[in-house]
């Protein structure tokens, strides 16, 4: 009996320890828990920062790349522009020739008939040999070289002051080798500062152009443009020096304006500024005519010459701001993004709260498991364990209840359906789209609340997420309480407790109404822009009234008949219609002229590319419009124009304008030839395999066979659909 006493007492006396053992298991599961808990909250919350920052600094670098870009290409505007007088030979005649003058100019400007308009920083009025003419002649210069150079000054002038008034400059004046102006266009010039006789004696030393600094003045910011002129090219040598520089002054405030003007990439509270770098520091410059130029610290630039993306003060030496800049070529300015720092990191307020709060609701729960566990384990009657179960559940039914009401509080539609179509569950979003209440629809099928039509499309691809478990998306039109919608649908499957069998097919519904009907608009913008454009060429040139939409008939069967899609049909038929508006502001004189262009009128008529661009570049076409204007003269073998591009360089665009495009002009009469017919124009596309892609005409004549090429015949008409006929 005593020793099953002892016997049966121990494990009452071992249950106290195993009770206190499980405890202590207990409490090192809680706290291992709670510190990954801490860790993983502290990681999510490190991660979406780094996303977050990741995110600004894409976004700054395209931002900065972009302005970059913008300011060049204006920078090369401006050089193409300058380039024009300086490369005139009439101008570097006349420079090299006052160059001969030894860098006395005093002799040119002071001979009679000089008239008004010297220039305030011009040289002595005398010479070496006490301000006799001509004993100052320089390299041979003699007294009539000197008065025909003085006489030929005015011209010189009128010119430079029509080309600064046509080219949008406030001023321009030629200076010689010893920085001393005798061309400007102001009849009072201010003397050269030191930055700019600076810049000059750089540009005489180097033959390179350069720009300058912003300067304020009383109009608004100034940028100053200098640029070599060299010996003609009948009197220049290899590695010729500069006779002269030409100045030219620019006013900029509206420029920097468009330069930092908001993108659809600029979030809100972000700042852009342009930053330049001058022998005095940096200065900031602003669009605004009363704030000008402002001095700023000097930024931290890295060995590139940008400004890496990092947190930082901001450019004023203010706040802490997350920045990016990037230097402009060519140029010590700077494009600069900033955001304040406290306001890009107010996004992460709410993702931290949402975070914490799951650190500790599941903290919580675990501690409630383990509650549970600990109460099973040390022998609770099964009343106690049924109740703690009853907890348990009414936990989970909580968190259902949770689930059910962030579902009915979510605005998208969402709907659960079986693998019959049949709703098992629809929130409350759903029900008021289709007017009808959530227990109403349960039980019913898609047919019968969207109809046949409208659900077969909808849950055609059901099927597939049935079978492979995988997401799908589909567009579709659906008409809800007599209105028309449009709904981005996204399908996902919902997989059983096994977590492979699927049970049924969750979609939630996205209304894109607004989206697509904007899209409409947009396009709709641009075709009547289109159309305006077309009857303003049309009124301009009775040569090519009728042209541009016979060429977007013919491209547009063309491009049909060598296979493309409707993506590609639609740009050919818009830049066809579109492709001669570059010619309105070429002269009339040379484009109708009888006979053969000289080499500087083609080169102006070339220009009608130009002139497309500048109309063209701000219309939103969603399509590669025009690239394939700008590439429509391109040759085969290269030789074509603006860029030089040869064979699959040019795109399938480009090359179906330049055979329809000379399809559709030698069909017709101009001023220069009569119409030609319809063989001759077709074997004379086909033989020209330096200039057109054989392809397309193969295609174009295999279009002039069918319906569409007899009718595309029929609204030619005239000489070349009955030359056409004759030949045919």
């Amino acid at each position: 009996m005593a020793e099953n006493s002892a016997s049966t007492g121990t494990p009452d006396r071992d249950r106290p320890a195993g009770r206190s053992r499980l405890l202590w298991f207990g409490i090192v599961v809680l706290g291992v828990t709670v510190a990954a808990a801490t860790v993983g909250a502290y990681w999510n919350i490190s991660d979406a920062r780094h996303k977050l920052e990741a995110d600004i600094a894409q976004r700054q670098s395209v931002l900065t790349l972009a302005r970059v870009e913008s300011v060049n290409l204006w920078l090369d505007s401006m050089t193409e522009q300058g380039a024009r007088l300086i490369n005139a030979d009439l101008f570097r005649l006349f420079a090299s020739e006052v160059n001969q003058l030894d860098g006395d100019v005093g002799l040119l400007l002071n001979k009679p008939g000089q008239g008004p308009g010297q220039d305030a920083d011009k040289a002595p009025q005398s010479g070496k040999n006490g301000g006799k003419p001509g004993a100052t002649q320089g390299a041979g210069a003699g007294d009539d070289d000197i008065s025909q150079l003085a006489a030929q000054l005015p011209l010189m002038r009128n010119l430079l002051r029509e080309f600064v008034t046509y080219s949008d400059f406030v001023s321009g004046r030629i200076v010689n080798t010893r920085a001393q102006t005798y061309i400007s266009t102001d009849a009072t010039p201010v003397p050269l500062n030191e930055d700019q006789q600076a810049a000059i004696r750089t540009v005489l030393e180097t033959g390179r152009m350069r720009f300058s600094h912003a300067r304020s003045t009383q109009t608004g910011l100034v940028l100053d443009l200098f640029m070599p002129i060299l010996p003609p090219q009948f009197e220049a040598a290899t590695g010729a020096r500069p006779v002269a520089v030409l100045m030219l002054s620019k006013i900029i405030s509206g420029k920097v304006g468009e330069f930092l003007a908001a993108s659809p990439l600029v979030e809100k509270g972000q700042v852009s500024r342009l930053v330049q770098r001058t022998p005095r520091g940096f200065e900031e410059i602003a669009p605004s005519a009363q704030e000008g130029l402002k001095n700023v610290p000097p930024p931290a630039f890295a060995e590139t010459g940008d400004l890496p993306f990092m947190r930082r003060a901001s450019v004023d030496g203010g706040t802490q701001v997350y920045s990016t800049g990037r230097k402009v070529p060519n140029l010590e300015w700077w494009t600069v993004e900033e955001i304040p720092a406290d306001l890009a990191l107010a996004r992460l307020a709410e993702r931290e709260r949402t975070v914490v709060g799951l650190a500790v609701l599941c903290t919580l729960l675990l501690v409630v498991m383990l509650a549970s566990l600990w109460w099973w384990l040390v022998g609770r009657e099964q009343r106690e364990i049924a109740r703690d179960f009853k907890a348990l559940f009414e936990v989970i039914d909580d968190q259902k209840q949770l689930l059910d009401g962030i579902n009915s509080a979510m605005t998208h539609p969402v709907s659960l359906t079986d693998d019959q179509s049949v709703f098992q569950y629809v929130n409350r979003a759903f029900a008021r789209a289709v007017g009808r209440s959530p227990e109403e629809l349960l039980g019913m099928d898609m047919q019968a609340v969207f109809g046949f039509d409208t659900a077969r499309r909808i849950t055609a691809p059901d099927a597939q997420v049935l079978m492979g478990g995988d997401p799908a998306t589909v567009n579709e039109v659906v008409y809800l309480q007599s209105r028309k919608r449009h709904f981005q649908i996204v399908k996902a499957p919902l997989f059983g407790p096994d977590g492979r069998q699927v049970r049924g097919v969750v979609s939630v519904f996205h209304d894109i109404t607004d989206l697509v009907e904007a899209q409409e608009r947009n396009r709709r913008v641009v075709q009547q822009t289109i159309d305006a454009l077309v009857r303003a060429i049309e009124q301009t040139d009775p040569y090519l009234a009728g042209h541009s939409r016979l060429m977007g008939l013919a491209a547009s069967l063309t491009a049909r008949a060598m296979g493309l899609g409707e993506r590609d049909v639609a740009t050919v038929e818009a830049a066809a219609n579109l492709s001669q508006v570059g010619k309105m502001f070429v002269p009339r004189d040379i484009l109708n002229k009888p006979g053969k262009l000289t080499a500087q009128e083609k080169q102006e008529m070339e220009r009608h590319v130009e002139y497309a661009r500048d109309v063209l570049s701000s219309i939103e076409f969603d399509l590669p419009v025009l690239p394939a204007i700008i590439q429509m003269n391109e040759r085969q073998d290269g030789k074509g124009y603006p860029e030089g591009l040869a064979g699959e360089q040019i795109s399938a665009h480009a090359r179906i304008l330049a055979v329809t495009n000379a399809f559709c002009a030698m069909l017709r009469p101009r001023s220069y030839r009569p119409a030609l017919p319809l063989e001759k124009v077709l074997d004379a596309l086909e033989s020209q395999t330096d200039s057109y892609d054989v392809k397309v005409v193969h295609a174009l004549r295999d279009v002039l066979d069918t319906p569409a090429g007899e009718r595309l015949m029929g609204q030619i008409g005239g000489p070349a659909a009955g030359g056409a006929n004759s030949e045919a």
